[in-house]
């Protein structure tokens, strides 16, 4: 599968790492262009390639990592996702760490109206980076909680990441589940661990 990343800082860096484990080809990219990534080819694996945003836009799965006020103005560039699916991993915070309010609507229902004719979920924004590897200490899998407004969407994603030892949860639609997912919601900054008993 090839998958497109929309910002190459902390989280799209670790995500671009994590889903390079399975069988996947890694379209990383960033808003200042493909060749500032360079130098840092050492930090990935060959199935990580650096391209310019709007190739990473056209895979057929696409990672949003960019900050949160950024990231409708990107999506709105592609005239028509096509029923693609993308992945939103944003929180909504300024960058100065302010809670931006997106009343009524959440915040993945905000990306969602940005991405036309997209199947928008929303997944890994609750976990630390450290944690979003899949990696765990001992036996079990890490939890990765997720939601989303489209069944199939949701299947597919959730074939993708558990054979990179997560423990996908689905919380429902992005109305409810992205609630208890966004900033305040709850379930913000948790990692937690399946035992199989």
């Amino acid at each position: 599968m090839n998958i497109g990343i929309v910002g190459a800082g902390t989280v799209g860096s670790v995500l671009a790492q994590t889903f390079a484990q399975g069988d996947h080809q890694v379209k990383l990219s960033r808003h200042s262009g493909a060749a500032s990534l360079a130098p840092r080819r050492a930090e990935f694996s060959p199935q990580v390639s650096f391209v310019e945003v709007a190739e990473a836009l056209q895979q057929p799965i696409v990672i949003m990592a960019v900050p949160f006020e950024q990231a409708p103005a990107v999506l709105k560039t592609v005239p028509d996702f096509d029923q693609r699916i993308v992945i939103d991993v944003t929180n909504q915070f300024t960058a100065d760490f302010k809670k931006i309010n997106t009343a009524p609507l959440t915040g993945s229902e905000v990306i969602a109206q940005a991405a036309t004719n997209a199947r928008v979920i929303k997944a890994f924004n609750t976990l630390p980076p450290d944690f979003m590897t899949g990696q765990v200490t001992g036996p079990g899998r890490r939890v990765l909680f997720y939601a989303g407004d489209d069944v199939a969407a949701k299947k597919a994603f959730a074939a993708l990441v558990r054979p990179l030892n997560f423990r996908p949860v689905n919380l429902g639609k992005l109305r409810h589940g992205g609630s208890v997912m966004q900033v305040g919601g709850g379930l913000g900054n948790t990692h937690f661990v399946q035992i199989d008993e």
